[in-house]
C-alpha cells in the first residue's frame, strides 16, 4: 500500500526537485494500492490555487495537475473523517506536534491500515515523515 500525502501528490505531477525519484519509486510499485485523507483533494487543490496566484504555473499546468487529480481520486482510496479519526488525529498531534492538517494526515495513515509495517508512506515534510516512521510506517524521503 502506498500512503500518498498531498506533497508528494503535487510533487508527482508538477516537476520540482524531488519528481523524478518520486516517480521511479512509484513505478516501482504500480500494482500497490493507493489511499489518502479525504482532506487531500482539498489541499491539492489550494495549492494549485497558490502555484496560480504566485505564476509559478501556467495555465497548461494547472489543466494538467487537475486531470491528474480526478483521476487520482478515482483510483484512490479516501479515508473518510469521522470521530475515530478526529481522536487519533488529537492524539498524534499531541505526541508529535504535528500541524492540525498533517496530523490529520497521519491520522488517516493510521486508519486505513492494519499494518503500518506494510505501507509506504508518501510524504516530503521530514518531520511528518519522522512521525510516520515512528508509528511504523516505512517512509519515503
Amino acid at each position: 500500500m502506498l500512503y500518498w500525502d498531498t506533497s508528494v501528490l503535487f510533487a508527482f505531477v508538477i516537476t520540482e526537485k524531488q519528481s523524478a525519484k518520486l516517480r521511479t519509486l512509484v513505478e516501482k510499485q504500480v500494482s500497490s494500492t493507493a489511499y489518502t485523507s479525504i482532506i487531500t483533494p482539498l489541499e491539492f487543490e489550494s495549492a494549485i490555487q497558490r502555484r496560480l496566484s504566485e505564476r509559478t504555473l501556467n495555465l497548461r499546468e494547472v489543466d494538467r495537475a487537475r486531470l491528474f487529480g480526478v483521476d487520482f481520486r478515482k483510483r484512490a482510496f479516501l479515508v473518510p473523517l469521522d470521530q475515530n479519526a478526529l481522536d487519533t488525529a488529537l492524539h498524534l498531534q499531541k505526541i508529535y506536534g504535528l500541524r492540525p492538517g498533517d496530523a490529520i494526515q497521519l491520522a488517516s495513515a493510521r486508519l486505513g491500515t492494519d499494518d503500518p509495517s506494510r505501507a509506504v508512506f508518501l510524504c516530503l515534510d521530514e518531520k511528518l515523515n519522522g512521525a510516520a516512521k515512528r508509528e511504523g510506517f516505512q517512509v519515503y524521503g
